[in-house]
């Protein structure tokens, strides 16, 4: 004789092991990657090519094959570490729109220098005032910020 299959049981069961799934997921530390992506309209790309490759000192992109008919991707990395990449797409946010979107965070050795060779570009300073970090637009409208270990606000 075969034992009859209690179906609430095996539910209960089954949502008790998912349960401790997520329990488990919820304790992993979670941490912001290496690697970002964003959208550009093409007439940005001269502009945005020549502010990563030389105002952040990252060098040439790379073009990255793709077959989406949206636009070509270039790609930089960043001396630091780190890597961005930029799709040059008529459907990407206007640049007042992309300043309203996600901004992004450098780092590097002298956060000094790099606000001066930004200041010199002539980039957009953006003023945010619940802090004191420095952000600026790219071309196209993209916000970074340079992170500084000096920030008033980071002083207790």
């Amino acid at each position: 004789m075969t034992p009859e299959i209690n179906r609430r049981g095996c539910l209960g069961l089954a949502l008790a092991l998912s349960a401790c799934s997520q329990a488990r997921a919820a304790q992993a530390p979670v941490a912001l990657g290496d690697r970002a992506h964003f959208l550009a309209q093409p007439r940005y790309r001269e502009a945005l090519t020549a502010c990563f490759s030389h105002v952040l000192g990252c060098g040439a992109p790379m073009v990255l094959p793709t077959h989406d008919p949206a636009g070509p991707i270039v790609a930089f990395r960043f001396p630091g570490g780190g890597a961005i990449s930029v799709q040059f797409t008529p459907e990407a946010l206007d640049e007042a729109q992309a300043r309203r979107g996600a901004w992004l965070e450098l780092r590097c050795e002298d956060p000094a220098a790099l606000e001066v060779a930004v200041l010199a570009a002539g980039l957009p300073v953006i003023h945010y005032a619940a802090t004191t970090t420095f952000y600026f637009a790219a071309p196209g409208g993209q916000v970074f910020g340079i992170a500084r270990r000096d920030r008033a606000e980071l002083k207790g």
